[in-house]
């Protein structure tokens, strides 16, 4: 994403920048260090935490979402594989909650594809599969951007992906394939508090949501 190399960009200037020459004394360098830092974290601010967002950085927050979507497909294979250590699994399901807006988010569309019934929550599913693993892994594939991030007010936007997965059986038949289940997710894009060390600041985050 553009706008992630452009922080790159920075953060490479800033490192050339603030490197010290033989002739300069440590009060100048500092000084200039300082500047620097001060620069490089209006940009940082500009992207993360502006108060309104250009169409350029909603679809970059809509790559983002994907993305995650992604990633918990990937943990939810790490969680349901009980031939893995525990804390590997115990890992991944923090990982998992720390992706959705809330651990008790409706998760009937992804339940079908388990077929079983009793995985109404993000929660119940983690339990359940943390307990007792299940047979295949999910694979997704086909992300597409469904309804686009739409403003609900000053620190939210809400869109939604269509997205396609399959169950594919752990172990030697692996090679087996059920059929392919079409779903849908809601993506958040909310502006939260967040504490950086000494500091305090509302930056933009992206969170999973609803699949049915």
């Amino acid at each position: 994403m553009k706008w992630i190399k452009y922080i790159w960009i920075l953060i490479m200037i800033y490192l050339v920048c603030t490197a010290r020459t033989c002739n300069e004394d440590e009060g100048a360098a500092a000084s200039r260090e300082e500047q620097y830092i001060m620069a490089l974290k209006d940009s940082v601010k500009h992207v993360f935490m502006s108060d309104s967002l250009s169409d350029q950085l909603l679809r970059a927050f809509e790559i983002s979402a994907a993305e995650k979507l992604n990633d918990f497909a990937d943990y939810m294979k790490i969680i349901s594989d009980t031939t893995l250590d525990l804390r590997f699994r115990q890992k991944a399901t923090e990982l998992v909650r720390n992706l959705f807006i809330d651990s008790n988010i409706d998760l009937r569309g992804w339940s079908r594809v388990y077929n079983v019934i009793g995985f109404n929550t993000l929660e119940q599913l983690l339990e359940r599969s943390l307990l007792e693993g299940n047979s295949f892994w999910t694979q997704i594939s086909q992300i597409a951007v469904n309804s686009p991030y739409t403003c609900e007010n000053d620190s939210a936007f809400i869109g939604n992906l269509s997205f396609n997965c399959r169950r594919i059986p752990f172990g030697i038949n692996d090679t087996l394939e059920t059929g392919t289940e079409k779903l849908m997710i809601n993506i958040y894009l909310l502006k939260k508090l967040k504490s950086y060390g000494d500091e305090q600041f509302r930056v933009w985050e992206v969170y999973l949501g609803e699949i049915n």
